[in-house]
């Protein structure tokens, strides 16, 4: 009874601060009417907001367009425009305390400020001019406006203030770090050869050259085994924290998951494939935008030059997702390899040193000063300094020596500390008339790696991804590999080979994470792809659509049928069938459909036994916890390891610890005694009345309130949720046999229909404006679970008609 009692005043409790901050006018802010000062514009601009909230500015240029874009950003998104500033800066402790620590000795250990502030200097006039309209009107809001700002900033730890444009750079370079797995996929891969040797962990490596579960053929392998395999010895499982956890490094496995970690779907289809004749531009990208109102601020952008609508990433001018008037684009996460560990000698009695070829160089050594917010220290504030060493490949990241002798250190080299900077290309996708304009401004965007689709009013349809990827002399980056004087990176691919392709005869292209390389490809551009479940169920459903609708790309895009599950349900159901014991999962199993439904028994027995299996078939070599921390990276292992289920007999379903021969029947029914407990344990032993949606769940919530009592008030209570990590509606779960809450979802799905000039029409994973208690904060969750989408307008005049609010940001006189 105490319990309910303590729990009912915490309600309560919430409920009169609720109250406290609606009767204050909290909720009411930001102000979105009338006239408002602008120092800095050199005209008139006005907004006009729908009835969800977005932002249409009309602006007489483009320096005011963009100026009033960065304003409106940052009425509606200061406290996430702040928090993105503090995390890619390294600065989150100071706001939040200890919590934000691991995050911060990251982001200062690889130098993310410091390559962004290097990059920001080498831009172009054109590339610097264009950030820098955004952060005057970013900064005329936080100066001009201060009686605007919003509550949360002060209870989370946070204080704006101007923003220059090695900030907004910054925030490039976090993205760029959050799409990276590159250096965490190395080191799994390493501890792979450190348990098993090199011949047999390769027999385990990613099978990206391999032919594709779509039957698409690539080309042999081509990486080397390590030059000196004993130089890495153990390298892997002291940096990973397995075994000794006081030689793990700063950067661990446990450091801060960024929340721009991103997947994604995206399509296009041809006018052949429309039932408007014209294309269709199709996206979903997969982030973690559970924190409300989520990641993306959608925004129309009208000036004499441009005429846009889509969304934006917070900090970054323009739109990523969406049109103008005449192209179409939408992005997936392409996962270019742009980062490499290698393996560092120490000079022999100078452990200040470290071997160049032959050669002795010393290490240059920086210190940062980590502030930490803290109530017991003096002045609400203590200090941790963070000494870094660098080569000249990039920063030491290994916080002991390692190897067998302790002679051996690890540096992280990445493209984003050596860009030559340039253009940024965003702006010119605002700009572009048609496909070959589009193609070549994002072949600009060097930071990034996105996997675009685009179209044009024309009919062209194409592809291209983006960032800048090495050639590697040593042709892998796979693994960490030793240091040497010869530069391992030749060049970098030239921005016309990366991946890509233009209007193919079936009329449709799309991405899923993907291997997107052409089979006759002469570059190596990553080893970390998604299987190619996803893409494979696309292709199924767009190969036989003929005359496609917006509603019909909707579905799609909430398309629940799982691939993976359908290949290895007749395997399945023949290990089980006649089992003493299993008779109802094998019912079970072959009378499902392969649709992840929430309110059905199927994908929880599916789930469980799938990893368990895996788990069981690795464990005896690797170990318990080497096993999870390599099995939790599922692109590293599952299009193989679904390779090697049919081959029932293959050595790796042996357990060595045991005197018998296992084949996987043995280890398939040890896992299913395993899971078969464990879910009878939580629901009872009637399998028929389990339910996949009793731990596939999603939950949202307020920035402020992400646990305890209020959460469900502040922000959306759990609800079970269809798909998985394998469907187009995608539902990942990080982690490895951790629970299924859904942490990976489609924060935003969009059709842009290039026959439709008044709108294109999507959807956001929450809201528009940030502030607890707006309006505006989450209400497009009803329809985004659903599977609605809304109309986002693109016509001047819906404009005007939907239009719920009007402001007028005005010139301040000389």
């Amino acid at each position: 009874m105490r319990w309910l009692i303590r729990g009912l005043l915490a309600v309560v409790v919430v409920l009169a601060a609720g109250a406290i901050w609606l009767l204050s006018g909290h909720a009411r802010g930001p102000n979105v009417s009338g006239t408002v000062a602008f120092n800095g514009l050199s005209a008139p601009v006005q907004v006009l907001r729908d009835g969800h909230g977005i932002p249409y500015i009309f602006a007489q240029n483009t320096p005011d367009l963009i100026r009033a874009q960065g304003f409106v950003t940052a009425q509606s998104r200061i406290f996430q425009l702040e928090a993105y500033r503090a995390i890619a800066s390294g600065r989150l402790a100071e706001a939040i305390g200890e919590k934000g620590l691991k995050n911060d000795r990251e982001i200062r250990l690889i130098g993310l400020r410091r390559n962004a502030e290097r990059h920001a200097k080498l831009l172009s006039p054109a590339a610097r001019q264009w950030l820098g309209w955004y952060a005057e009107g970013m900064n005329a809001y936080i100066t001009q406006h201060a009686d605007d700002l919003p509550v949360e900033l002060k209870l989370a730890g946070f204080r704006a203030s101007e923003w220059q444009i090695a900030d907004m750079v910054n925030v490039l370079h976090f993205v760029n770090w959050s799409q990276a797995a590159n250096y965490k996929a190395e080191l799994l891969t390493q501890l792979l050869i450190d348990k098993l040797g090199y011949e047999r962990a390769s027999d385990l490596f990613p099978p990206a050259y391999r032919d594709a579960p779509t039957g698409i053929p690539r080309p042999a392998a081509a990486s080397p085994a390590p030059t000196n395999p004993s130089a890495a010895t153990k390298t892997a499982a002291m940096w990973l924290g397995v075994g000794d956890p006081s030689t793990a490094s700063l950067a661990s496995d446990d450091a801060f998951r960024p929340p721009l970690a991103v997947g994604s779907n995206n399509w296009v289809v041809a006018g052949s494939r429309a039932a408007n004749g014209k294309p269709m531009v199709v996206n979903d990208p997969h982030l973690d935008a559970r924190v409300l109102p989520g990641i993306w601020m959608p925004v129309g952008l009208f000036s004499p030059d441009i005429r846009a609508v889509g969304a934006a990433l917070p900090a970054v001018p323009g739109i990523l997702v969406g049109r103008n008037a005449d192209v179409a684009f939408g992005v997936t996460n392409a996962y270019g390899d742009s980062q490499d560990l290698f393996i560092e000698q120490l000079a022999p009695g100078k452990p200040d040193h470290y071997l160049d070829g032959d050669q002795a160089k010393p290490f240059a050594v920086s210190n940062e000063v980590i502030r930490i917010k803290d109530k017991d220290a003096p002045g609400g504030y203590r200090e941790e300094t963070l000494s870094i060493k660098r080569t000249v490949r990039g920063p030491v990241v290994s916080a002991a020596p390692l190897g067998a002798n302790k002679d051996r250190v690890l540096s992280l080299r990445m493209v984003s500390a050596e860009l030559p900077g340039g253009e940024i290309g965003i702006d010119r996708m605002l700009l572009a008339k048609n496909a070959d304009e589009l193609n070549a401004a994002v072949q600009q965007i060097d930071v990034m790696y996105f996997n675009f689709v685009f179209a044009d009013k024309a009919g062209a349809i194409g592809h291209r991804a983006t960032g800048r990827v090495p050639v590697r002399r040593s042709g892998q980056g796979l693994y960490p590999k030793p240091a040497a004087r010869e530069d391992d990176w030749l060049a970098m691919i030239p921005p016309d080979k990366m991946p890509g392709q233009r209007s193919p005869a079936r009329g449709w292209i799309g991405t899923a994470n993907h291997d997107t390389r052409a089979a006759d490809t002469t570059y190596e551009y990553s080893s970390f792809f998604s299987p190619a479940y996803r893409i494979e169920r696309i292709g199924e459903v767009l190969d036989a659509a003929k005359a496609t609708t917006v509603a019909d790309h909707a579905r799609l895009q909430m398309d629940i049928r799982n691939k993976q599950a359908r290949h290895l349900l007749p395997l399945l159901v023949t290990l089980f069938k006649g089992v003493p014991g299993f008779e109802d999962w094998a019912a079970i199993l072959s009378a499902w459909d392969g649709d992840e439904r929430a309110d059905q028994p199927a994908s929880l027995i599916y789930r469980h036994l799938y990893q368990r299996i895996a788990y069981e078939t690795f464990v005896d070599e690797l170990g318990d916890e080497a096993a999870r921390k390599w099995l939790a990276q599922g692109y590293l292992w599952q299009a193989r390891f679904d390779q090697l289920l049919q081959l029932p007999n293959s050595a790796w379903f042996d357990d060595v610890r045991t005197p018998a021969r296992e084949s996987l029947t043995e280890i398939a029914h040890r896992a299913a005694t395993a899971v078969r407990a464990e879910l009878i344990a939580k629901y009872g032993a009637d399998a028929k009345a389990w339910k996949w949606g009793a731990e596939h769940v999603i939950h949202f919530d307020a920035p402020l309130r992400r646990t305890g009592a209020g959460r469900d008030f502040l922000g959306r209570a759990a609800q079970p949720y269809d798909g998985s990590n394998e469907t187009v509606m995608r539902a990942l779960t990080l982690g490895f046999m951790s629970g299924y809450d859904v942490d990976i979802h489609a924060s935003m799905r969009i059709v842009a229909d290039l026959a439709d000039d008044e709108k294109v029409q999507a959807v956001l994973s929450g809201g528009v404006v940030e502030r607890q208690f707006h309006a505006h904060q989450k209400d497009q969750l009803d329809a985004w679970f659903a599977g609605k989408l809304l109309p986002w307008w693109f016509d001047q005049k819906a404009i005007e008609r939907e239009a719920r609010s009007r402001q007028t940001l005005a010139p301040v006189a000389k």
